[in-house]
């Protein structure tokens, strides 16, 4: 029960985030799980991450991205204590499209051994990392938008389950 309660405040501090986002620069932002667990260790440049649309969402060409849809990226680099990805693509109903997008904040709802991640003051700006402690964030705004996520620690993963806002790229 508690357990449930520290992650609906985790979740609502992320929608937050995404709010304060999305005023501070206008565009549309996704709200996303990671449904791809991508372990520095093993990843290879070229690998595919998946993840999966939180809820609808329109784009700002009138399209509305509904619940589920599946977003399709790849890992653009990794070393032992990093990992950049990027997500190019949706797949609905069987067929893909491009659509360029970029990690601007993630979340860990929950922390070690399936433990509630501890309530910590939240910075609702580009880069912010929840429920990773001595992980950062740094937001490419080069051509592939390859997020970068970097580790205090050796060998390195982002879990399945990580909850990602990513932006819509014009």
């Amino acid at each position: 029960m508690k357990r449930n309660r520290v992650r609906a405040v985790l979740a609502m501090a992320f929608s937050l985030a995404a709010a304060i986002l999305a005023q501070e620069a206008p565009g549309a932002f996704l709200q996303a799980e990671l449904q791809t667990a991508v372990k520095a260790k093993k990843a290879k440049v070229g690998d595919p991450v998946k993840a999966r649309i939180a809820s609808a969402m329109p784009l700002p060409d009138g399209t509305l991205l509904s619940s589920g849809t599946t977003l399709l990226g790849e890992v653009r680099a990794v070393q032992p204590n990093s990992i950049s990805i990027s997500f190019d693509q949706i797949e609905a109903e069987g067929k893909k499209r491009p659509l360029a997008l970029s990690v601007r904040a993630a979340m860990l709802p929950g922390g070690p051994k399936g433990e509630p991640a501890p309530v910590k003051a939240v910075s609702a700006q580009s880069g912010s990392v929840i429920g990773m402690p001595g992980v950062s964030l740094e937001i490419d705004e080069g051509p592939q938008h390859a997020s970068k996520f970097t580790s205090e620690a050796k060998d390195f993963q982002l879990k399945q389950g990580t909850q990602l806002m990513l932006a819509v790229v014009k």
